[in-house]
């Protein structure tokens, strides 16, 4: 079967196909998907310096150290149990109750605790006291907060032979309307 015998017809818009069209067609694509990946690298550059924390570098070369005390912690066998409530009356003051026991459940008398209110997404807010223990184990104290919400709660303790425990824990707390 030839061209001749045939139904089909090439179209004529845009004139015949040579290879000047092809190379002008593959010049223009590739130049379009150039332009594009220049505008987002300078976008990007433009709008990140690159750094996120500052003594990033210090920080990456410190982690065994974090892990190593991670995992004396863990061998200290202490265990600790935060609770939090909103309390009632103008303002935002939060009650922080923190129980600490060994792993048999004894509980442990004599720490320096240290607890935080930390607000994730806005700088300012953050609230540091020293927790009173107020009962064998019991370690309590009250914080003045700007607002209900979503916190992280930090808290260290420092033994009477120099063991430390740290630890974190997110909580929300909601204000006396319920939201």
């Amino acid at each position: 079967m030839t061209v001749q015998n045939t139904d089909y017809h090439p179209s004529g818009k845009f004139g015949p196909l040579t290879g000047r069209r092809v190379l002008a067609a593959f010049i223009l694509f590739f130049g379009i998907i150039f332009a594009v990946n220049a505008l987002m690298i300078w976008r990007a550059l433009s709008t990140f310096d690159g750094v996120e924390v500052e003594g990033a570098y210090q920080k990456g070369r410190a982690y065994n150290h974090l892990l190593e005390r991670m995992e004396a912690q863990k061998a200290m066998g202490w265990k600790s149990t935060i609770e939090t409530e909103l309390l009632a009356g103008d303002g935002y003051e939060a009650l922080l109750r923190v129980r600490f026991e060994t792993a048999d459940g004894v509980p442990l008398q004599g720490l320096a605790v240290r607890g935080e209110f930390w607000r994730p997404v806005t700088k300012g807010e953050d609230r540091e006291a020293m927790l009173t223990e107020t009962a064998p184990g019991l370690y309590t104290a009250r914080f003045d907060l700007a607002h209900a919400g979503n916190w992280l709660v930090r808290i260290a303790a420092e033994g009477p032979k120099g063991e430390t425990f740290v630890e974190e824990q997110r909580v929300i707390l909601r204000s006396k309307d319920g939201k």
